[in-house]
């Protein structure tokens, strides 16, 4: 594609609103849909959504072929209601969660091994990424008092590659009622894929004194 090409669709991707929910929780979803289409548009159908790919919203194609190529054969199951946890070496990982708070900057601290890319998103679509970072003993500050927001929660994930194993830390507020809130667990581990309450794992109390959804 030529670099006009590209700088359409990038516009395009800029300015959707569509979301998919599960790789959302994982990664910068358009960051990743943007490179996935320079490094493949003919898997992406690119050249299908010319000519005015932003003003015709025709970015969606892409999004949607995206979001099957990632998900469209994950196997869910909700433990949130059953004493089932997710499986290991997963279920160690997060128990080995510590939540830390060193005046207001509230932080969640990983003690046992995992490598990969790290994701951080906190309101309004401030993004971090990290790749190929050991994370035993690092801790990721997630909420501080003098964030903008920093009551509407935030999205920590964890990628491991090599081992297809997906791990995300969220806060979502009960029935999508503000004021009230758990927080979440959200594991891939090769084509399954678990929700489940942090609170079977690590205390979140730090988290949700903060978190009004």
């Amino acid at each position: 594609m030529t670099p006009r090409d590209l700088n359409e669709i990038k516009a395009a991707i800029k300015y959707m609103d569509y979301k998919p929910t599960i790789l959302s929780k994982f990664f910068n979803v358009k960051s990743l849909l943007f490179k996935e289409i320079a490094d493949d548009p003919e898997y992406y159908k690119a050249e299908s959504i010319f000519p005015n790919p932003l003003n015709d919203n025709k970015i969606v194609k892409c999004i949607n072929i995206l979001n099957a190529k990632y998900t469209k054969d994950l196997v869910k199951s909700d433990l949130t209601s059953s004493d089932s946890l997710v499986p290991s070496p997963v279920a160690e990982l997060l128990k080995g969660v510590q939540l830390t708070n060193d005046h207001g900057a509230v932080g969640v601290k990983f003690t046992t091994e995992f490598s990969g890319d790290v994701y951080l998103n906190v309101p309004r679509g401030n993004e971090v990424e990290l790749k190929d970072t050991q994370v035993k003993d690092v801790t990721f500050n997630v909420m501080n008092v003098f964030n903008t927001y920093l009551t509407e929660g935030f999205t920590l994930a964890l990628r491991d590659k090599d081992n297809d194993i997906w791990v995300s830390i969220e806060p979502s507020a009960l029935d999508g009622i503000k004021g009230s809130g758990e927080l979440y667990v959200f594991v891939k581990i090769g084509n399954s894929f678990y929700r489940d309450l942090a609170i079977k794992y690590f205390d979140p109390e730090e988290i949700l004194n903060i978190y009004r959804g």
